[in-house]
């Protein structure tokens, strides 16, 4: 996914990944799956690239810089791995709680 594609290319290309994914799961390593939500959660990050109708979302960005930090740990470091992906769900709870707030302020 190097080249610049438009929105509905570069989805079209998540949602393959997601499949292929889910299919390849079966048979792989149960930790693969894990990895491969986290890479999706990667490229997901990058759709606004590929969309100019989406606005770039800082924190997303830094999920994908966090996660591309640590998701190859599952080779290497299994729990390291665990507790990364355990502190990227915390980060995302602080920020849903965060947007929650801002979104009751604006009402």
């Amino acid at each position: 996914m190097t080249q610049k594609n438009t929105g509905n290319e570069y989805l079209f290309e998540l949602a393959l990944f997601l499949a292929t994914s889910a299919r390849n799961c079966i048979d792989e390593p149960p930790l693969y799956g894990p990895f491969r939500l986290l890479d999706a959660l990667s490229r997901l990050a990058d759709l606004p690239q590929h969309d100019k109708g989406l606005d770039e979302d800082q924190f997303l960005r830094e999920a994908k810089t966090f996660v591309d930090e640590k998701k190859f740990l599952v080779t290497t470091d299994v729990e390291a791995f665990t507790k990364a992906a355990d502190e990227l769900v915390e980060k995302f709870a602080k920020e849903l709680k965060r947007r929650s707030e801002v979104k009751l302020e604006k009402k």
